[in-house]
């Protein structure tokens, strides 16, 4: 409906400017009638400025009654006392540049008046024009009388207020089936959206449960039989499933959780990855940084109080404040401390299983035994809040231009993992300078409250 108003003003006001240059032909072609007596141009003026007029109220504002009815007025006045400066050639003719002026008028009412409306304010234009064709001798005995011309106004108005109609009941129609399909589009984003946790869920029980219940069945199951299950680490098995039981438990609870403090959600689960990871052999030092760390939308990261900016590079806290990273970067003061942002647990979640990945690609190809984990606030745009979470190494690095396509890790349990949530992730890395992997989700938009007179803002 929106769609077909516009287009309707949009034609309205095209009918008024060829209106418009149609009037300014016919005085040029009349020249000599209306240069004998310069008043005569009067009505053919005063025609053009009404169209104007009208052209400009379309163009910059919707038009409603009051326009419709105002130009009804204007045009019923013309008819009635203009014909004097019509040439006599032309009275009583449908080609008359005042027949054209005021056909082209009766589209405002018949498109933009209420239904109520559209009848009578026709009638006063068509009648306006009867009357004051009336009053001039036709050019010729073949010319348009004045009630075919004024029969002339009301089908045309007729015409185009039943054009209007149709269309009209064609875009309601548009409108139910796209609030029919924006309906079921939703009802589809729910079921995929319960699919895509029910799938998550199954990667989980793989990835933690069913894991380490193989790997202790395969120790078990050596020579020795159970006197090998006997001498196995019970501290790191029962590390393990300690993990196992946290990560799963953090994630069942995620769907009903609607949010918490960083500390209390994210944290724990990135402690529970770390413990798996150590149980790897991966030496992970995790840290939380209660100050806040400013994003400037760049990919670097801004300190909440000396303005300095430090490129999400690698490791920056290694060698303590001020000292040089392992590729040569000086790292920014440390941020003013403050509160951590409250971020939601299914956030949480994507970013702990995140973390396990990257954590999980230094164990596997990065060549080090070492990784540190970092956790702090973020103050993303218009002030809004958010975590950031960092994962670095020093070990062999890589190029990316060189990863092969084909490799899901980065790219589906990283990159696509944090998107999901509205985050970003970036990966930078170059040969024997390490990794740095950047995790940021920037809190949503509060919505807006509408006004206490109820009025939407």
């Amino acid at each position: 409906m929106a769609t077909l108003l516009a287009v309707a003003a949009r034609t309205a006001w095209t009918i008024r400017c060829i209106a418009i240059g149609y009037i300014v032909i016919q005085v040029v072609i009349w020249h000599s009638f209306f240069t004998a007596r310069p008043e005569r141009l009067a009505g053919p003026a005063a025609a053009v400025l009404c169209a104007a007029a009208v052209v400009a109220r379309l163009r910059w504002s919707q038009a409603g009654w009051r326009l419709a009815t105002l130009d009804t007025a204007a045009a019923a006045a013309l008819a009635l006392g203009a014909w004097w400066c019509v040439p006599p050639a032309m009275q009583g003719d449908t080609a008359s540049w005042l027949y054209i002026a005021v056909v082209s008028q009766m589209i405002v009412p018949a498109w933009f008046a209420p239904a109520a409306a559209v009848a009578p304010l026709t009638l006063v234009s068509a009648a306006a024009f009867w009357i004051g064709a009336a009053r001039a001798a036709p050019a010729s005995p073949g010319a348009t009388s004045p009630a075919a011309a004024a029969a002339n106004l009301v089908a045309t108005a007729a015409v185009a207020w039943s054009a209007l109609w149709l269309l009209r009941r064609r875009a309601r129609s548009a409108d139910a089936a796209l609030a029919r399909a924006d309906g079921e589009s939703r009802a589809d984003y729910v079921e995929l959206t319960l699919s895509t946790e029910r799938r998550e869920h199954e990667r989980l029980l793989h990835d933690t449960v069913l894991n380490t219940l193989t790997a202790l069945g395969r120790d078990g199951a050596g020579p020795g039989g159970a006197g090998q299950a006997d001498d196995l680490d019970q501290a790191a098995a029962a590390a393990r499933c300690q993990h196992d039981i946290t990560l799963i438990e953090h994630a069942l609870g995620a769907a009903r959780d609607t949010g918490g403090p960083v500390g209390d959600g994210l944290l724990i689960a990135i402690e529970a990855v770390a413990a798996e990871m150590r149980a790897r052999g991966l030496t992970v030092h995790v840290s939380a940084d209660s100050g806040d760390v400013r994003s400037t939308g760049s990919g670097d990261v801004r300190s909440a109080d000396s303005g300095d900016v430090r490129p999400a590079g690698p490791a920056l806290d290694a060698a303590g404040p001020g000292a040089p990273d392992p590729v040569g970067r000086v790292p920014a003061a440390p941020a003013v401390p403050g509160p951590l942002a409250e971020i939601p647990a299914a956030v949480a979640t994507a970013l702990a299983f995140a973390v396990r990945e990257a954590l999980a690609n230094v164990a596997r190809h990065a060549g080090t035994a070492e990784a540190w984990v970092k956790t702090g606030a973020v103050i993303g745009p218009a002030g809004r809040g958010g975590v950031e979470v960092t994962v670095r190494d020093r070990g062999a690095g890589f190029e990316s231009a060189r990863v092969d396509p084909a490799r899901l890790g980065l790219r589906r349990s990283i990159v696509e993992r944090v998107a999901d949530w509205g985050g970003q992730a970036a990966v930078h890395s170059a040969p024997g300078e390490g990794t740095f992997v950047t995790l940021r989700w920037p809190a949503p938009a509060p919505p807006v409250a509408a006004p206490p007179d109820g009025r939407p803002c």
